[in-house]
Order: C-alpha cells, then sequence, then structure tokens
C-alpha cells in the first residue's frame, strides 16, 4: 500500500491531514488527489494512523494500534439500571458509569460497586423518583460524605450531567475516555471512590492501552477548569507523551 511507505517518510512525531496529502503527491506525481479523502479515511480504520487531536494524527500499525474505549464487562445491575431509565425516558439525554469499570485502570478490585447515573438536571430527580418506586437503593446528588455513610453494594447515584462533554461515538449511554479521564478531576462523585495517589498509574494505563483524543479531552477539561490539573500530572507524574501543546481549537 503507498500509504505505509508515504507514512515512513513523514517527518516530525504528529502532522496534519494536508501533510499527508502533500507527502503522497511529492512520492507518486500521478496521484489522484480527488480520492484522498476516501483514503485517508481507510488509513484511519486500518489502525496505519491515529487521531490525536483535531487535525493531528501519529503513524502506528495494525499489531501495536491502540483500541478505542468501550466497557463491555457490565454488571447485571448496570444493565438493569439503563435499561429501566432508557425505557422510563427513552428521550433523556443520561450516561451510566459504576464503580468496578475503572478495576482495570487503577489495578485493584474495589470493595463494592456502586453505579451512577449523570442525567440532565431537568431529569434527576423523576428519574431519583421513578427509581425509588421501583425498589432501586438510590441517592440523589450526594455529598461525599453521604456517599460514605449510605451507599453500600448495588447503590445507584443519581447527579446533574455537565454539559458539551465528549461524548462516546459507540455507545449513547457509556462514557467516553476523555470524558472518564477528566472526571477523575473534576466530578467529586468519581473523587470520592479513587485516591488522587492512584491517578499517575491510572493514566499511563490508559494511555498506553486507549486512543485518547487530546484535543477533545483538554476542551472539556477546560470547560470544567481542570485542564492545567491534569496537564501537571501527566507531565510531572507519568511517562505520558502528550502531543499537543494546550492550544486547542474549539
Amino acid at each position: 500500500m503507498i500509504y505505509a511507505a508515504v507514512l515512513k517518510d513523514m517527518t516530525g512525531v504528529t502532522f496534519r491531514r494536508e501533510d499527508v496529502l502533500n507527502a503522497v503527491l511529492k512520492k507518486y506525481p500521478g496521484y489522484n488527489a480527488g480520492s484522498f479523502n476516501r483514503h485517508f479515511s481507510r488509513m484511519l480504520s486500518k489502525d496505519l494512523i491515529e487521531n490525536v487531536g483535531r487535525n493531528l494524527y501519529i503513524a502506528t500499525s495494525p499489531d501495536i494500534a491502540k483500541k478505542t474505549y468501550l466497557y463491555e464487562h457490565t454488571s447485571a445491575q448496570f444493565s438493569d439500571v439503563s435499561s429501566f431509565i432508557a425505557s422510563e425516558f427513552p428521550l433523556a439525554d443520561f450516561l451510566v458509569w459504576e464503580t468496578t469499570q475503572m478495576n482495570e485502570f487503577f489495578g485493584h478490585q474495589t470493595a463494592q460497586n456502586i453505579i451512577v447515573v449523570s442525567a440532565e438536571k431537568m431529569l434527576t430527580e423523576m428519574i431519583f423518583e421513578r427509581m425509588k418506586e421501583r425498589s432501586f437503593r438510590v441517592l440523589l446528588s450526594p455529598k461525599p460524605e453521604d456517599i460514605n455513610r449510605y451507599a453500600e453494594n448495588g447503590s445507584v447515584i443519581i447527579e446533574k450531567l455537565s454539559s458539551r462533554y465528549p461524548k462516546n461515538r459507540t455507545d449513547k449511554h457509556g462514557y467516553s475516555i476523555e470524558k472518564l479521564i477528566v472526571d477523575l478531576f473534576a466530578e467529586r462523585t468519581m473523587r470520592s471512590f479513587f485516591s488522587k495517589g492512584e491517578y499517575p498509574a491510572a493514566l499511563e494505563n490508559i494511555f498506553r492501552k486507549y486512543k485518547v483524543n487530546e484535543n477533545r479531552m483538554f476542551n472539556y477539561a477546560k470547560m470544567r477548569r481542570v485542564d492545567n490539573a491534569i496537564r501537571h500530572m501527566i507531565e510531572n507524574d507519568t511517562d505520558v507523551d502528550l502531543y499537543t501543546d494546550g492550544e486547542l481549537i474549539f
């Protein structure tokens, strides 16, 4: 494939779409530039390149390519909660995660599993009341001390969903990896379950295993006012190499 040969000749760690096109035209002057968009999409799907920011890419290969994050090993209760809300509020924008979901990043098993539902502010009380009627053990926007005092294995926490969050393009009600990272720093509920001293190792696990779009992550982090904290920890406490320099494009 001509693209693999071109990518070997690319200079620099990162490059743009136009850099790839220029490199192809330089190496193959007779190339039909009208086919480039289709071919570029194929390079992405075949894991020859990875999108790490807005119009920012790195070269990779299928045998070492990172995966797109998708949480598949959900608990039975996770599925019950998600299905219940989706059926009761079919038009609602909501996300669900559970504490055991983070085990693969933090390298230890949590003592109990708690489900967290983030929903539009106008729906949180309605979801809370409907779930109480169906005998779910549910807490509405609890403070950290209330989580420690009242939450137990199988409890469901309902909280407000932040706006303009980076979405999981595969799972409508699942978290994207970028939102998971930011919420470790921004959401008091998530901070209640995990020690900040464990964050560096967790971040290294995330970046090593999954594709992270830094522009999506830092745009959301800036909105939540934790962008500096995330960048500082990554640059000073981990071996993760960031590709963006902090100048974000919205």
